[in-house]
């Protein structure tokens, strides 16, 4: 199955989103029969086909699968794992996307706050999870606020990513427009 996966992530980087997805669809259907649809084993395929409609502006389909793979990573590593906070961010960003600005903000702290545990204040993961806060905060016309969090991601992103790094420049380009 990894090798399936392998592929559809081949098929996202050439633009062939729908073949992703069905492949994704194919694993996740697979192993849920081999595994059963609650074991945590399915988190990952559950999160990538999730992602791909997300990518889809499938905001519908893609939501209960990334809660679904966030509830089975939690079950699996336990609450304050660096990869639930990674599934959090994801699901937040449907959720932001879906309207659903309150529970995308609960997603984004909680995710921000374990990565902060997990790798202290000045990890790439930690800016990751601050950028989309600070997406957040702009959706919400938090100026000032999206601002300072996106410029706290930038000093993060600056000591460990290349200028041209796309989270950099994304980043560095919400910070323009906000000037």
């Amino acid at each position: 199955m990894a090798d399936l996966s392998e592929q559809a992530i081949w098929l996202i980087q050439q633009g062939d989103l729908d073949g992703a997805r069905a492949l994704f669809q194919f694993v996740l259907d697979q192993r849920t029969t081999v595994f059963g649809p609650d074991n945590p084993a399915i988190a990952t395929d559950l999160a990538n086909l999730g992602n791909v409609l997300a990518e889809q502006h499938d905001v519908a389909g893609a939501r209960p699968l990334l809660e679904r793979a966030a509830a089975l990573r939690e079950q699996q590593c336990g609450p304050d794992h660096p990869d639930v906070a990674t599934e959090l961010g994801n699901l937040g960003l449907v959720l932001e996307e879906a309207g659903d600005l309150v529970a995308a903000r609960a997603a984004y702290e909680r995710a921000l706050a374990i990565q902060t545990a997990a790798f202290g204040d000045v990890h790439p993961s930690v800016a990751i999870a601050l950028a989309n806060l600070a997406g957040l905060l702009l959706h919400e016309g938090q100026r000032e606020p999206a601002r300072q969090t996106y410029a706290r991601a930038d000093r993060i992103f600056a000591e460990h990513l290349a200028p041209s790094d796309p989270a950099r420049q994304a980043t560095l380009s919400a910070l323009r427009n906000l000037t």
